[in-house]
């Protein structure tokens, strides 16, 4: 299946299965791909130019999530020991309710971002993001909590 909406194409393969919250506000250029895996998309998210998602097992983002431009989100990563070609190694990722994502930053597989939390622009976020924290840097780090 093949759908662009608003500047945003979506493209599901084999099994993958979507499911888009209310109000989903896109800017434009935007590209999903869910293969086998499933995506779901909270209520009143916003994407910003050109985001990223490739979903292989699971992505779950929350409710009024904002990601800027140019964020990529990957729940696998290539399997580079199997000789016979192909294969990917994923996790789930899960981002909470009210998180904002930062331009140019990376979600890598298997990591769960908390409620409210801040992702800095150009960050690599390989492993948890506590609730209501800052972090940024490559890879991702705590630069402070939200009071």
């Amino acid at each position: 299946m093949f759908q662009e909406w608003k500047g945003l194409k979506i493209h599901v393969l084999n099994s993958g299965k979507i499911n888009i919250g209310k109000r989903l506000k896109t800017r434009g250029c935007d590209n999903i791909l869910i293969d086998q895996g499933k995506l779901v998309i909270g209520d009143y998210c916003f994407f910003n130019y050109n985001v990223s998602i490739t979903c292989v097992d699971a992505i779950n983002i929350g409710n009024h999530v904002q990601i800027a431009n140019n964020v990529v989100i990957v729940d696998h990563d290539h399997d580079y020991k199997n000789i016979n070609g192909g294969g990917f190694i994923s996790e789930k990722i899960c981002i909470e309710d009210n998180v904002w994502i930062g331009a140019n930053s990376v979600i890598l597989k298997g990591v769960h971002i908390g409620r409210e939390a801040v992702i800095a622009a150009g960050s690599i976020v390989n492993k948890d993001v506590p609730s209501r924290c800052v972090v940024g840097g490559q890879p991702a780090r705590i630069i402070k909590y939200i009071e």
